[in-house]
């Protein structure tokens, strides 16, 4: 028996999806370059490495990429058609890859167990961050020395830094930046239970849907704008464009956003926490999401929705909104600084004005039909 272990399809414990033997097989397809990704993280960062896919696609049309991603980040890569292989940062998925043989690995994630994984790891080649023999950050190519260098520099990062995220990344990995877009593939399922759930809100008016999302995560709570500026705008959306408006956010945000409804006399309404699958679908039936630097922002982004980002305390420079949104930025003495928990009586993020936000989000609605 001829067995092409190459294949995509090949198994091995039991016959491929062909049913064939490997002889003359019609449906042969040979994975050619094999491409380990380590990139785990929240959802957003996973979302916003999905465009170096297609850089890699272009340079390795006959291709077979791994992708090791964490459990949280699973659900916004699962359906990703260039991701031949997605795994879960699990010893039941790490270790049968110490047996393997990888063309190319690139690591994108700085923690210690993914750089250490990284070393450990077979690969011809490497790139991205590694880790030195004392258990600190290390780089696998000079490439990647401007993205350490970022993590060591407040100044660069904060001030003189230009670069996106994307380009950073693509830097890394030796690729050329053409400004590729997310990849996230929005099933139609939860597409339908969506537009399901929308139609079901009893809303206040016949202009654009806008969507607010409230929340910011658990980690970064400097980066929530407060809740009265969210009513201020509330009340701009309907009183100037007769919007649609949503609240959006998941199960830490349910409180929050009936509370927003209730004071803003229920001009606006609370849209529920799903699944993310769903929740990209909310956010695609909007015509613009106002959202602070969360994995919203990035989703609404994937989805091909206008965004308008609110930054205080993190960088807006690193986010490309591919012309169809923008960021409202505030230049306090101490932002950005990416701290947690704000120093001060009085975040920055309160200095973002709802009129500013409002200004923003009318360029994006101006001129459409609803």
């Amino acid at each position: 028996m001829n067995l092409r272990t190459d294949c995509k399809h090949y198994i091995g414990e039991k016959p491929c999806k062909a049913r064939r033997l490997c002889n003359d097989c019609p449906r042969y397809e040979s994975r050619g370059i094999t491409i380990l990704i380590l990139k785990l993280g929240a959802m957003g960062d996973a979302l916003r490495t999905t465009p170096l896919l297609k850089a890699l696609k272009r340079k390795f049309s006959c291709s077979y990429i791994t992708w090791i991603t964490d459990s949280e980040s699973y659900s916004v890569l699962e359906h990703n058609h260039l991701i031949d292989e997605l795994l879960i940062n699990h010893p039941e998925s790490v270790l049968p890859l110490m047996a393997r043989r990888f063309d190319l690995l690139i690591c994108l994630d700085k923690h210690p167990t993914v750089t250490s994984l990284a070393v450990c790891l077979d690969a011809a080649v490497k790139k991205g961050f590694s880790m030195t023999r004392y258990g600190t950050l290390d780089i696998f190519n000079e490439s990647s020395r401007y993205s350490l260098a970022l993590g060591l520099d407040d100044n660069l990062k904060f001030f003189q830094n230009k670069k996106t995220y994307q380009e950073i990344v693509y830097e890394m990995a030796d690729l050329p930046y053409m400004r590729d877009e997310y990849i996230f593939n929005l099933p139609d399922e939860p597409r339908t239970a969506a537009i399901r759930i929308i139609e079901s809100l009893k809303t206040v008016g016949t202009g654009p849907k806008i969507g607010l999302n409230t929340g910011c995560g658990n980690i970064f709570a400097t980066k929530k704008w407060p809740d009265s500026h969210f009513l201020h705008l509330i009340r701009l959306l309907k009183n100037h464009l007769n919007a649609r408006i949503y609240l959006l956010g998941g199960t830490a945000e349910i409180q929050t956003n009936d509370s927003i409804a209730s004071e803003s006399g229920f001009l606006a309404v609370n849209a529920g926490s799903h699944t993310i699958p769903v929740f990209a679908g909310l956010l695609n039936q909007m015509d613009v999401v106002v959202t602070g630097d969360t994995m919203a922002l990035h989703l609404a982004l994937a989805v091909g929705t206008s965004v308008v980002g609110l930054f205080g305390p993190t960088c807006y420079q690193e986010i490309d909104f591919y012309d169809r949104g923008e960021p409202v930025i505030i230049q306090h003495d101490c932002s950005p600084c990416y701290r947690k928990h704000c120093r001060h009586n009085i975040s920055c993020m309160s200095f973002i004005k709802p009129e500013t936000v409002f200004d923003v989000v009318k360029k994006y609605v101006v001129n459409r039909e609803y």
